[in-house]
């Protein structure tokens, strides 16, 4: 169902016509609606008002995730303007999904409130998710909440850098990095010698961005380790704080660059690309094969376009 054809509808004025609209609406219509549907909110016809309700929830979980990175940019504009000044009736709706026993429901609704804006209802009911039992939703929530959090609210990330899920853990560390409040940097350094190869190279990555400078030694257990996974997440430090061409991390690279595992190189060889200078591009050619250098600029584009697909979606 298009617009054209929806505001026909409603330009009826007759109840079961408008009623039925909505509902061929919400089963088959394009999130731009939300923009004709808002208003029959206050309609005086009570049943109306209540379906445009249901319908205009549902139309927004049912579409907004799955079509948000290819909606064009006037319309996300006018969207994000729109999302924020919803009836708080409409989120309430929404957030009833939070409990339902299907999971991809749940996991689809933390999303779409981490789209509708940071606003204090809408962090009070993702917060909540915190202490779900399902590790999913512990993980997806604090992805969520890291894009709402302010330098103050990092008390509500706290009970999950403890948490038995590594992705809940290694999430929350992120959301600490990124509210940016320098006083988490104790509790990080708590944090340095965590088990799982992602949470630390996350503590690590944000202790050195926070200033905390003294993770030299830490790199080097972590790239002597025995699991390949934390040599990888090793090298994948270098190249995240490489950029700033620090020579310790390029020594590091190129002293540990000839691992026998190949993840662990690929990392070593996206590190001296990072690095980007004279003498880090010559040492790659000379320390590793074309196939695979051409292998890891190739993964280094892919995540360059979807990285930039997510940071035009927080920016719209």
């Amino acid at each position: 169902m298009d617009e054209k054809v929806f505001l026909e509808i409603i330009q009826t004025n007759d109840e079961a016509q408008i009623i039925s609209g909505l509902r061929a609406a919400e089963e088959k219509g394009t999130i731009a609606l939300i923009k004709s549907m808002i208003p029959l909110l206050k309609n005086p016809n009570r049943l109306i008002a209540r379906q445009a309700l249901v319908s205009s929830a549902n139309l927004i979980q049912k579409q907004l995730v799955a079509s948000w990175e290819t909606i064009e940019k006037n319309v996300k504009d006018g969207l994000v303007s729109l999302l924020k000044k919803l009836n708080p009736a409409i989120i309430d709706h929404i957030a009833k999904d939070l409990y339902s026993e299907n999971e991809e429901h749940r996991l689809r609704t933390l999303q779409v409130l981490g789209l509708l804006g940071a606003d204090d209802k809408i962090k009070q009911v993702v917060s909540e998710m915190l202490t779900d039992q399902d590790e999913k939703m512990r993980a997806t929530a604090v992805s969520v909440l890291k894009d709402m959090l302010g330098t103050r609210d990092v008390s509500l990330i706290y009970r999950v850098l403890h948490d038995p899920d590594p992705r809940v853990r290694a999430n929350g560390v992120e959301a600490l990095e990124a509210a940016g409040n320098r006083t988490v940097v104790p509790t990080l350094t708590s944090l340095r010698k965590d088990p799982n190869n992602r949470v630390r190279g996350n503590v690590l990555k944000a202790l050195y961005n926070m200033g905390f400078k003294k993770i030299e030694g830490d790199i080097k257990e972590m790239l002597e380790h025995k699991s390949k996974l934390m040599r990888a997440t090793g090298g994948w430090l270098l190249g995240e704080l490489g950029v700033s061409k620090e020579e310790l991390f390029f020594n590091f690279a190129g002293e540990y660059g000839l691992d026998r595992d190949s993840l662990v190189r690929q990392n070593m060889i996206k590190a001296l690309v990072r690095i980007d200078t004279e003498i880090s591009k010559k040492v790659c050619k000379y320390m590793f094969e074309s196939d695979e250098i051409r292998k890891a600029l190739t993964d280094m584009e892919r995540m360059k376009k979807i990285r930039g697909a997510k940071a035009a979606t927080k920016t719209a």
